[in-house]
């Protein structure tokens, strides 16, 4: 009950607010106390029902239905942490919760003298409002008699919770989630910023105080989606770190637009431009979380994503609906009334080799590839077929390649007008650095034209832009993150090259102790250990143990495989070795149990029956229990031995043999039985049933063994099928990514530290 008041708490104060900050927008100064008291009122409350939600998660508080079903006692501290995010409900309230402090720090800085506040705050504190009532609709706070009326009785308290997801159970669960949830958090605050500006008609000012938090939203949001790409490559055993999943694209596409936001942005500071280009990126990014929200949290993703949320119900589904079309149409009211407003105060440049133009032509280029995977993602809308990712590909390489040479060629053009001998003293050296490595490339492996192109465009990228921070690093100045980004990015798709187009895979059998070569290396599955997970006792998981061998070396491979209770499957996670030039990637795909005979070596018998087995013809005649009473203690307590008597004849012959099922502990053994006078047969007592003459009579599984043919006689091991595949230098885009959140970060507080020193002016 305590958390739902506080909520009711938090939406009350917030329109409130909201309200209070308009209306000083309208002139009434007076209430900016006001909408900056029930401002923080709403944050207090919201940080109050999260911290309250914590409590009950850690706490065990079954009688609460979200609590009951994200979490239970096994769960270390971390994963049981993890549980306030992992449910529907509670990834509402963390990004209700983000959006509230991201709002107490903007609070102080939009204070500042000219900083929008009442504009700002107002359509700020409004995305609050929406966030807190669906919260309301969606609430982490039923007891779990009032979501299961039918089934539950009003006061009952679970033992224990039902438990968190087994794919969820990974250190990248306690840390992927959250950063991403800042990211699309903080794109509220560009968002207001537009929203703010339009507002008061004025668009000079703006991108100097939005152009920071845009960085850090790109900076943050793209660290978040490939934490999840790293989680997906290395615990979740796809093979992949990205698989133009719908939910996956839906965090990517607002990370593309702030991005091409912010080099627009960097154009309208430095000339002037493109201020209604800056005014629809800004809201584009946060209205494309709003729709990545709806795709992923409405159960239309159902059938096409491994990520999407079940159906929340209808009241939800029309929030959401409710949500989108409110901020949708507060931008058209917005920047149709202003419209006529937005022209730059200087004349749009005609050269076209400029700095400005090629930030334009490549903030454009990912506008188009945003669009393409927008079309793709929304598919599903139409159609429950989800697009094939050769669609993305193919779309998405020409993009990539221009967006490259962009960011490339324009670290050398200048502002305005570019002097051509200077730019090609400048750009000849990576130039030539760019042909010999791509030539190179080519004679180690790399023949597809279009990768080709691409390592160029990727080479010429990164030996500018490291050019370029190398000169700025050598001023002492900290002007250096946008080129530190581009670097990053240039490493990026370098590593896509190796790790995507040129890996290659193979699905190996592995039978036990019978090794198997592939890509140069000797695979030995030597079998399975069981072993329990801390966080998950009630399943046996196994290490399937394979010896990895490459000249006189060896290591153990140990990728894990076992029956989930929860998830009614099988769950798999890879094992990687890591090398300079590749990782070496092992994925289970199942195991098979030890097979002692073939399909065609069993046969079924009732009592009398005779059968023609190859040339023998093979009656049962029936069991022989010797002292053990027949359905007795022996055989009741597991410990036993039964024959079963068959006759065999080869036309000339007859003979009686008397294969024997020994058990102890109800473990049985097979204890066979050779023909002497007819040679060359093995027969195995497999299993038996008893019942009455009127339901069938007694009958008996048995195998008969032709040990003259030696296809018959093999017997198969417990066999591991597991998928190999090499990952050519993946390491490289790993460290793409790193540089280019360093980068982002870097330009932030180079950002920061420039609207400071203005302020001091």
């Amino acid at each position: 009950m305590l958390g739902k008041i506080f909520i009711y708490i938090a939406f009350i104060s917030s329109v409130i607010s909201v309200l209070s900050f308009f209306m000083v927008h309208l002139g009434k100064d007076k209430l900016l106390k006001a909408g900056r008291l029930f401002f923080h009122i709403t944050a207090i409350s919201i940080i109050l029902a999260s911290v309250f939600l914590m409590y009950l998660i850690l706490t065990h508080q079954y009688q609460y239905a979200y609590v009951w079903e994200q979490s239970n006692s096994e769960l270390q501290l971390p994963l049981l942490m993890s549980t306030f995010y992992s449910g529907q409900e509670g990834s509402f309230v963390l990004w209700m919760l983000f959006t509230a402090v991201i709002g107490i720090f903007l609070s102080n800085y939009v204070s500042k003298k000219d900083r929008l506040e009442p504009q700002v705050m107002s359509v700020f504190t409004l995305v609050l409002s929406f966030l807190t009532l669906i919260v309301i609709l969606k609430s982490p706070f039923k007891y779990i008699w009032e979501a299961f009326p039918k089934e539950v009785e009003p006061g009952f308290l679970p033992p224990d919770g039902r438990g968190l997801n087994p794919l969820l159970q990974n250190f990248w669960m306690v840390i992927h989630p959250p950063i991403l949830f800042v990211g699309f958090a903080s794109l509220a605050v560009p968002f207001a910023f537009a929203i703010g500006t339009l507002m008061k008609n004025e668009y000079n000012k703006w991108v100097v105080f939005s152009m920071p938090w845009l960085l850090f939203s790109g900076g943050v949001l793209g660290l978040g989606i490939m934490l999840g790409g790293y989680w997906a490559y290395s615990i979740l055993g796809w093979g992949g770190y990205w698989a133009w999943d719908p939910v996956e694209n839906s965090s990517l596409i607002p990370w593309i637009i702030a991005v091409a936001g912010t080099h627009t942005m960097l154009v309208q500071k430095k000339t002037g431009a493109y201020k209604k280009t800056n005014l629809i990126l800004s809201i584009l990014g946060f209205l494309l979380v709003l729709y990545s929200t709806f795709l992923t949290r409405s159960g239309i993703l159902g059938d096409s994503s491994v990520h999407s949320f079940v159906d929340p119900g209808a009241e939800v589904y029309l929030a959401l609906v409710i949500f989108i079309t409110s901020f949708i149409l507060i931008a058209i009211i917005a920047i149709s009334i202003r419209l006529k407003y937005l022209k730059s105060e200087i004349k749009e440049q005609s050269e076209f080799f400029t700095r400005e133009t090629f930030l334009f032509l490549g903030s454009m280029v990912l506008c188009a590839s945003a669009l393409v995977i927008t079309a793709g993602t929304s598919m599903p809308l139409l159609s429950k077929a989800s697009i094939d990712t050769n669609f993305y590909n193919t779309w998405n390489m020409p993009f990539a390649i221009i967006i490259l040479l962009t960011l490339g060629v324009s670290v050398f053009l200048e502002w305005k007008k570019t002097g051509k001998e200077k730019f090609l003293g400048n750009i000849l050296q990576p130039l030539i650095y760019s042909v010999i490595v791509t030539v190179v490339l080519i004679f180690v492996g790399v023949t597809n034209v279009s990768m080709i192109i691409l390592s160029f465009a990727s080479l010429l990228a990164f030996f500018i832009n490291l050019i370029m921070v190398i000169r700025v690093v050598k001023t002492g100045k900290a002007n250096f993150g946008g080129t530190l980004a581009h670097v990053g990015i240039a490493l990026f798709f370098l590593g896509v090259i190796g790790s995507a187009k040129y890996s290659e895979e193979v699905n190996l059998s592995l039978e036990l102790n019978k090794p198997m070569e592939a890509f140069g290396f000797k695979f030995t599955y030597i079998g399975a250990t069981p072993f329990m997970d801390a966080n998950n006792k009630s399943d046996t998981m196994y290490h399937f143990n394979i010896l990895v061998e490459k000249d006189n070396k060896e290591m153990t491979m140990r990728p894990v495989m076992y029956y989930s209770k929860f998830s009614q499957g099988v769950m798999k996670n890879p094992d990687i070795a890591y090398f300079l030039t590749k990782d070496l990637y092992v994925a289970p795909m199942s195991y098979d149990e030890p097979q002692f005979f073939s399909n065609d070596q069993m046969f079924e018998f009732k009592k009398g029956e005779k059968k023609n087995v190859g040339n023998l013809e093979v009656e049962f005649v029936d069991f022989d229990f010797g002292s053990i009473e027949k359905g007795g203690k022996e055989m009741m307590s597991g410990n036993y031995t039964i024959a079963a008597t068959i006759n065999i004849s080869d036309g000339k012959t007859k003979e009686t043999v008397s294969p024997k099922l020994h058990a102890v502990n109800g473990n049985q053994n097979y204890i066979l039985d050779e023909s002497k006078t007819i040679p060359g047969f093995e027969f195995y007592f497999l299993n038996m049933k008893l019942q009455d003459e009127s339901k069938g009579g007694n009958s008996a599984s048995i195998a008969i063994v032709d040990t003259k043919d030696p296809n018959k006689k093999s017997r198969k091991d417990e066999t591991l099928v597991a998928s190999v595949a090499t990952k050519p230098f993946i390491w490289v885009l790993w460290t793409g990514v790193a540089v280019l959140v360093i980068g982002f970060f870097t330009a932030v507080y180079r950002r920061r530290k420039e609207l400071f020193a203005k302020q001091k002016e």
